[in-house]
């Protein structure tokens, strides 16, 4: 996987320090690319957000081997339902 682009925007500028950052990563493993967002008035809070979820979404999304056509998501169902249950039990 990788990190294709990182941006930040500030939601309202009038606020000074304590305005909301919104942070957006590209990533891509090669195969296909997701955009994954974090919100937040801390820009390291906000940019952790969207960076374990970008790695998230790739690990719980594989890339089918070739020739097999997503037969691997098929088979990891199981295992890629418990590691996405145990990640939103931590994230509350």
């Amino acid at each position: 996987m990788e990190l294709e682009d990182f941006r930040v925007r500030v939601l309202d500028e009038s606020v000074g320090t304590g305005a909301v950052v919104r942070v957006l990563i590209d990533m891509s493993d090669g195969e296909q690319a997701w955009t994954t967002v974090g919100v937040s008035e801390n820009i390291i809070e906000a940019s952790w957000e969207a960076l374990t979820d970008g790695y998230l979404f790739g690990l719980l999304h594989p890339r089918s081997p070739e020739g097999e056509h997503g037969a691997v998501r098929r088979a990891n169902r199981p295992v890629l339902r418990y590691a996405r249950d145990l990640y939103r039990r931590g994230r509350r």
